[in-house]
């Protein structure tokens, strides 16, 4: 999917410099009069010059046609600045500007699942994922009402609808060409190279979020009262992706 992205973002980058180079040419009939200093600006690009940290608020403002950098906190001559680019998921940071930021609360995968937030994911997730397997009307409301991690209404419910998350969460991390075994064997290299390096530390990261949600989900399977009960009929079953 990142792929995907850098792919059409590239083509982007490619469009707006065509337009560019039409402005540039056009740029002595629109601006008749107008000296060649005064026709364009560079505007200071921060990014290249400054660290980066999720957890940190400094960043660069615009105030009375100039850029600042308002600081978060007191630095030392010599010390590193840091910057805050805003709630961005890694897979932002990385596309956006390069850099993968291992403590990144903001850090997700599709269906929103946020880094130290699994168990809270997987509890949300949960009330609509029973209501596929409600076949009888009168179910439907304390269903929908239920407190807690695991539903009062069935076992077998409840089993089938932890059933499906846990494989949801297996087959996404199936889908990844190495362990997390691996990725943490491949860091370890200190030949990587910096493009391969900061792609496994993104994949890794993801692996660990899918990890903590499966363990959560198997946690709340040996919770259930009867755990030989069988399968449950899903009318409405949601199908994950």
């Amino acid at each position: 999917m990142l792929t995907a992205e850098v792919l059409a973002r590239t083509e982007g980058i490619k469009r707006e410099y065509h337009e560019l180079d039409t402005v540039w040419f056009m740029a002595g009939s629109l601006f008749q009069g107008v000296s060649l200093a005064r026709r364009f600006a560079l505007v200071p690009l921060g990014p290249p010059l400054l660290a980066y940290k999720s957890t940190c608020r400094a960043m660069l403002t615009a105030a009375d046609g100039a850029v600042e950098l308002v600081v978060d906190r007191p630095y030392k001559t010599g010390e590193p600045i840091v910057v805050w680019c805003g709630p961005q998921p890694t897979s932002r940071l990385l596309l956006n500007y390069g850099y993968v930021d291992e403590d990144n609360p903001y850090n997700r995968i599709t269906v929103q699942l946020y880094v130290g937030k699994e168990k809270e994911a997987v509890y949300d997730m949960l009330p609509y994922l029973r209501l596929g397997y409600v076949s009888d009307p009168s179910e439907m409301q304390s269903v929908v009402s239920s407190q807690g991690p695991v539903c009062p209404v069935s076992p077998c419910m409840e089993g089938a609808v932890l059933d499906q998350l846990s494989d949801y969460f297996r087959s996404r991390l199936s889908g990844y060409p190495t362990t997390l075994t691996e990725d943490e064997t491949l860091l370890g290299d200190s030949s990587l190279n910096p493009e391969r390096r900061v792609a496994t530390q993104l994949v890794r990261l993801e692996k660990k979020i899918l990890h903590a949600c499966l363990q959560t989900t198997a946690d709340l399977i040996t919770q259930l009262p009867d755990q030989s009960v069988s399968p449950c009929p899903a009318p409405y079953a949601l199908i994950l992706s």
